[in-house]
């Protein structure tokens, strides 16, 4: 499955479609943004490129470096400092997000509105991954897991602004889905590079960091904005409030694309969060089978999302329908889970696992394009598109404190009661997209 519960959002409108690479001034779409300056060759490898070193950089953390550092620090209390650290990350994400977005809105910097923000995103990575190897001590542990969380907030928030920034409403597809994968390919990069070194941590950390700061910095390199001319104003207490918050009732399409990004990533994490468990408990596996185990269905999720995701993508562009895709891909997600309450071994888990993973990979192909199609401020999009993203995060939170209960049923170990009810978020969520008037 996909091993994060986080992934990247995006933003609006139609553009008159201009090939990237000769790059004329692109002409702005009804309610989108309009580009000021050329797009460089290369720009959606390089967005892309940043997004997925960033996700190498946090799930590498994530899944092994922060429990090896944890561990070396104090042997005996590594589950309740990595604990502590991760919901001390968890509020700073919540509160990050909107709030990087709306200054990255707001800058009036001659190097622009998203560049600056890549740049400190690297650095924050770099001096988080330093600090990760080097803290002696659980305060700076803690420290180090904040600035690699921010690093990877400030690169999810900017390359899905470019995405909204930059790109034509009909030509956003493909680059959209490699976008929303791109936690889970960097997951798969960063576990990857990993291997040849075993438990040494210096390197563990400094390549997939290494990876991250770099491809931020190449796109930040290339990237040319020129500083907003609207005039600077000052962020009364009413506008900070509205850092956090969308009227429903003014922009109901908002309201829908979060809800039902909100209920299908609660089906999402419905499985992540309990996956381990559920093969010691359910399918008797040993704990030394599980990290090739958990390894395998990060191949599976990340395999077929990639093989589907870019496809459905393009066609999506091409008859520019996003809707009936969605609730398609929500309805083959809650079928997998389906499945996995039937799993009685590892390959028929692996089977839940792939058809789980075919619909992500179709729901991520066209949701992120369908956000940005309905933003209530499609001129400064990164708040918004940062809100979105408060709904891939927030499941995490409320799957755990409804799964006891739904664990509880029965006796105890009712994995099927859970997996049901992601099924059933999953389904309410797909339908609910159907509801949208501002977009196909």
């Amino acid at each position: 499955m996909d091993p994060s519960s986080d992934s990247a959002t995006a933003a609006p409108h139609a553009f008159d479609a201009a090939p990237l690479s000769t790059s004329p001034l692109l002409t702005p779409p009804s309610g989108g943004t309009a580009p000021t300056a050329p797009l460089p060759r290369g720009f959606v490898p390089l967005l892309v490129l940043a997004a997925v070193g960033a996700g190498a950089a946090q799930m590498s953390a994530a899944l092994l470096t922060l429990t090896l550092k944890a561990t070396a620090l104090d042997a005996a209390g590594a589950a309740t400092i990595i604990s502590l650290s991760s919901g001390i990350a968890g509020i700073l994400t919540l509160f990050a997000l909107p709030t990087i977005g709306t200054l990255s809105d707001r800058s009036r910097s001659r190097f622009g509105r998203r560049r600056p923000y890549l740049v400190s995103g690297a650095a924050s990575f770099a001096l988080g991954g330093t600090l990760l190897v080097t803290a002696p001590n659980v305060p700076l542990f803690v420290a180090a897991h904040l600035l690699i969380t921010l690093g990877f907030i400030a690169a999810g928030v900017t390359t899905t602004a470019l995405l909204a920034d930059r790109l034509p409403a009909d030509r956003r597809g493909p680059a959209a889905a490699f976008l929303s994968l791109a936690t889970p390919m960097g997951a798969l990069l960063g576990m990857a590079v990993a291997q040849p070194f075993g438990g040494d941590l210096a390197p563990i950390v400094a390549v997939p960091t290494a990876l991250a700061v770099v491809a931020m910095l190449l796109l930040a390199a290339v990237l040319r904005e020129q500083p907003s001319t609207r005039p600077r104003t000052p962020l009364h207490l009413r506008e900070v409030i509205g850092i956090f918050w969308v009227n429903p009732l003014r922009f109901p399409d908002f309201a829908l694309v979060f809800s039902s990004r909100l209920l299908v990533f609660c089906g999402v994490a419905a499985l992540n969060g309990f996956q381990a468990l559920y093969l010691l408990q359910h399918l008797h596996l040993e704990p030394a089978q599980l990290g090739r185990a958990i390894l395998l269905t990060v191949v599976v999720n990340c395999g077929l999302s990639l093989l589907v995701a870019p496809a459905v993508g393009k066609l999506s562009d091409r008859l520019n329908v996003r809707r009936p895709f969605i609730l398609v891909a929500a309805l083959v997600l809650a079928a997998g889970l389906v499945v996995a309450t039937r799993a009685t071994s590892l390959p028929s888990y692996l089977v839940a696992c792939a058809v789980i993973a075919l619909g992500q990979g179709v729901y991520f192909a066209v949701e992120l394009a369908l956000a940005t199609r309905v933003l209530p401020d499609p001129q400064n999009p990164a708040k918004d598109l940062a809100l979105i993203k408060v709904a891939d995060n927030l499941p995490v939170t409320l799957v755990a404190a409804a799964a006891p209960a739904l664990l509880a049923i029965g006796g105890g170990g009712n994995y099927a009661a859970l997996f049901s009810a992601g099924a059933l978020c999953a389904v309410v969520g797909g339908a609910l997209i159907m509801f949208i008037r501002g977009a196909r």
